[in-house]
């Protein structure tokens, strides 16, 4: 797994996971962002949606960027004014140096 820098041409934001209580005690979950930064982004269509054994009820894509140590599965991507929740992240040959990472669309939050 190799790309170009021409290749990371989708900027995305990076949201964590967080939750606040509201006056009577009810928690609120909510999405903070942290961080931006750019990558490529492909829908994942044909054998190779197949393969990565997702239902096909979904919309889903592979995001490839370069690594970051922050970046956590409960996270929560923002790409092309959607939301993507992340299913799983791949430090590529274990070298730090670029992830893979499947995620699926949340059309409740784009609500």
């Amino acid at each position: 797994m190799s790309y170009t820098a021409q290749e990371l041409n989708t900027k995305i934001t990076l949201s964590r996971y967080t939750y606040e209580v509201d006056e009577i005690g009810q928690p609120i979950v909510t999405y903070v962002p942290y961080a931006e930064a750019f990558a490529k982004f492909e829908p994942l269509i044909g054998r190779e949606f197949f393969a990565s054994a997702q239902t096909t009820s979904e919309a889903q894509a592979k995001v490839t960027m370069r690594w970051r140590r922050d970046l956590d599965a409960t996270d929560r991507l923002t790409a092309r004014g959607q939301h993507w929740d992340i299913v799983s992240i791949q430090n590529i040959k274990n070298r730090n140096r670029e992830l893979l990472i499947y995620v699926k669309r949340n059309p409740i939050a784009d609500g």
